[in-house]
């Protein structure tokens, strides 16, 4: 699929190791699903000071099983292909293209195989896949609703999974301050997704929409606390969206949650899930 759309990056391009900007990163949050059993995966690697940090970690519902694994390896021992998608770290695999990747990954306790296919446009963050970025730039842009097939092994029991995958993909360049953000990717289902940018730390938002037909929408929102949830009030949508958040992955100064959503969009009632990451806080 292509967008006739004006942007300022090439996604099939950028999906490929890039190694003049300062931190490079490819996102995977996952939310997957064997009969009454639900698992959340987070897979994250990013290049960045001459190290590939990576991340596997995985959430099961409804018992709460976590796990996790963090691995932080030196740049000369990884692969990180400029020519396209091949990430291979200690811990992890990502390749493919924007119409089907591959992933893998490993905790202490769980391995996972996902095989991932897109069915519907890109979400372009800002409309154009650049803004501004704590005194630098950022390109960032989704594939936020892959359909997803594969395996979680847990405790050496094999569950067969299907599912939806939110798969951002970002990198960062000239930032002259350390990043503090709160960012939020949601699934609302029928097509429509958020990616909503907190970067002053007050619950001041702005927030790309992705539509069915590929259209964005850039606009405000203002995200606040109720009772233990965020509740997102998006005026031009006449949006009041509740969050819910499970912790997913966690370290010092850096937390992933696992994301449930009820409330109202366009004077209609919806529910959804999402990934969380706040960074800084």
């Amino acid at each position: 699929m292509t967008t006739t759309r004006p942007t300022l990056i090439d996604a099939a391009s950028g999906l490929a190791a890039n190694s003049a900007v300062d931190a490079d990163s490819w996102w995977f949050g996952a939310r997957l699903h064997d009969h009454e059993k639900v698992f959340w995966v987070k897979i994250h690697a990013m290049e960045m000071n001459g190290a590939c940090l990576s991340t596997v970690a995985l959430l099961r519902e409804p018992d709460g099983h976590t796990g996790d694994r963090h691995a932080i390896d030196t740049k000369d021992g990884v692969t990180l292909s400029a020519d396209s998608l091949d990430v291979r770290t200690s811990i992890l695999t990502m390749s493919g293209d924007l119409d089907e990747l591959e992933l893998s990954g490993a905790t202490d306790t769980a391995s996972i195989r996902l095989t991932l296919r897109r069915e519907g446009p890109v979400l372009y963050n800002g409309g154009a896949g650049v803004f501004p970025f704590f005194g630098g730039t950022t390109g960032q842009y989704a594939l936020p609703g892959l359909t997803t097939s594969g395996t979680v092994t847990v405790d050496g029991v094999t569950h067969q999974v299907g599912g939806r995958t939110w798969f951002d993909r970002q990198w960062v360049s000239g930032a002259t301050e350390a990043p503090r953000f709160t960012w939020l990717g949601l699934d609302l289902g029928a097509g429509r997704y958020l990616s909503v940018w907190d970067a002053v730390g007050d619950g001041t938002s702005w927030l790309t929409e992705l539509k069915p037909d590929g259209s964005h929408l850039i606009t405000r929102a203002r995200r606040t606390e109720r009772d233990g949830h965020w509740v997102l009030t998006v005026p031009s949508l006449d949006a009041s969206l509740d969050i819910t958040r499970r912790e997913l992955f966690a370290t010092q100064g850096a937390y992933t949650g696992a994301c449930q959503v009820t409330g109202t969009l366009a004077g209609e009632d919806i529910s959804g899930h999402g990934f969380t990451d706040v960074i800084g806080y």
